[in-house]
């Protein structure tokens, strides 16, 4: 007879649907004949989509340089909760910059040496003083961690504006993008130098945003011509196995990964394409239009440094979305960020955990809440599985060994639910106000 346990994660005030559906694409309309009281769940283990690849974070400079005013103590508890697969939340696949993310404390590239084209300059020496530290620091705790990288802005002197920020692209000439391919490859093999094994490589942060912070417009017909004649050809000639993949696109302004995935060349050169602030039609067409291309999550919706609970429910939600469209990888933005939670650009940002570097104070934010249940119960191997209730939105996996995992949101009082699992039905009690994860 099956079993199964429940595992909430729960939060001390209510947060309602409404406040949560007004940021998702979550609906439900009740229907003549259906209790919305009931709570019935069937999942069919027969029926299975995506292999999960890993569920994780991003890391910055800014957290980096926080975890170090703490006592090394406090240090390894942080670590161990977000990267210890048995005692932590286990995540496995996070994310790196290549050069200045909007959460470094300033623009700066791996090669600032204008016209030097050969990449004599190339130096990680700013990625030593807080980020390489910090990401080694994780993998003590997780030695088979995953990472991706992806650059904000190229080196300023090969972009059209010769700016870190407020856009440019690429100077369109055969030079520039040789030593932009050399500096990628540089990028991987002196982390590899450094123990840090990079797994894959997307192209160009959000290439549709002239942004005020680290930035670079490269359109799909420009990403294309890199990737295809210059960057793919520069890491097979160096024999790095780094993975390629288009992105990172976003669907709010645009189909760029469409028509970069039109051109066959790029389908042969990249393995997936990467989203952040997407909605899922687009990236379910992708797969529809070309079967064999994978697609990955990159970066979660980071609000405004408020890190409510409603944000955190939403969060839930955010998953169910990507997943449910096919991808692979789930990665929230900022792990950890410090006191002001501020970029150097001005603007605050969401985190899972916040340091106060003058008073010690260390404080998991609802999101950590979220992102624990889930990457702790979700293990890099597992395949999403058929699932479905009429009354709450629910998502299913089935881990490599054999144990069964359903997640949901349940905003009320305790209820009483059944679960069917291949026709097996178990009951078990939800607890209110609480993400669920429900093992069988």
């Amino acid at each position: 007879m099956a079993t199964c346990r429940v595992h909430p994660a729960s939060f001390d005030t209510p947060v309602g649907e409404d406040a949560v559906r007004k940021h998702s694409w979550v609906t439900r309309q009740d229907q003549p004949g259906q209790n919305i009281e009931d709570i019935h769940i069937a999942i069919n283990t027969d029926l299975s989509f995506q292999t999960i690849e890993g569920i994780g974070g991003a890391f910055n400079e800014n957290g980096g340089e926080a975890l170090e005013h703490l006592s090394e103590d406090e240090r390894r508890e942080i670590l161990q909760n977000l990267f210890d697969p048995k005692e932590g939340a286990g995540f496995s696949f996070c994310r790196v910059p290549i050069g200045s993310s909007d959460f470094a404390f300033d623009a700066y590239s791996h090669n600032d040496h204008p016209d030097d084209f050969q990449m004599e300059h190339f130096s990680l020496q700013r990625d030593k003083r807080h980020l390489i530290p910090y990401i080694k620091s994780a993998q003590t705790w997780n030695p088979r961690l995953r990472l991706f990288a992806s650059p904000w802005s190229p080196p300023a002197w090969l972009k059209t504006n010769y700016s870190f920020v407020e856009g440019g692209s690429l100077i369109d000439t055969p030079q520039t993008y040789q030593a932009y391919a050399l500096y990628m490859r540089r990028f991987v093999e002196e982390y590899l130098t450094e123990g840090i094994s990079i797994d894959r490589i997307i192209i160009q942060n959000e290439p549709d945003s002239a942004a005020n912070f680290p930035s670079c417009v490269m359109p799909p017909e420009q990403m294309v011509r890199f990737t295809v004649e210059y960057l793919a050809p520069a890491f097979h000639e160096a024999g790095i196995r780094t993975g390629l993949w288009g992105g990172t696109f976003r669907t709010i302004t645009g189909l760029q990964s469409h028509r970069c995935m039109a051109d066959a060349r790029f389908r042969e050169v990249v393995e997936g394409n990467g989203f952040q602030y997407s909605y899922p039609g687009p990236i379910s067409d992708l797969q529809r239009l070309y079967p064999n291309t994978k697609v990955m999550h990159t970066e979660s919706v980071c609000y405004g440094g408020d890190n409510t609970a409603a944000q955190a429910v939403t969060l839930f939600y955010d998953f169910m979305n990507y997943l449910n469209a096919g991808c692979v990888v789930y990665c929230y933005w900022n792990m950890v960020l410090n006191e002001t939670a501020k970029s150097s650009w001005g603007w605050k940002q969401n985190s899972l955990i916040t340091v106060n570097r003058d008073s010690g104070e260390v404080t998991y934010n609802p999101d950590y809440a979220t992102m624990q249940l889930l990457s702790r119960h979700i293990r890099p191997g597992a395949r999403r599985i058929e699932s479905f209730c009429f009354v709450k939105s629910v998502i299913a996996f089935q881990n490599t060994d054999g144990t069964v995992v359903a997640f949901l949101w349940n905003d009320g009082e305790t209820k009483h639910a059944i679960i069917e699992l291949d026709g097996v039905a178990v009951q078990a009690n939800l607890p209110g106000r609480s993400l669920i994860a429900v093992s069988i």
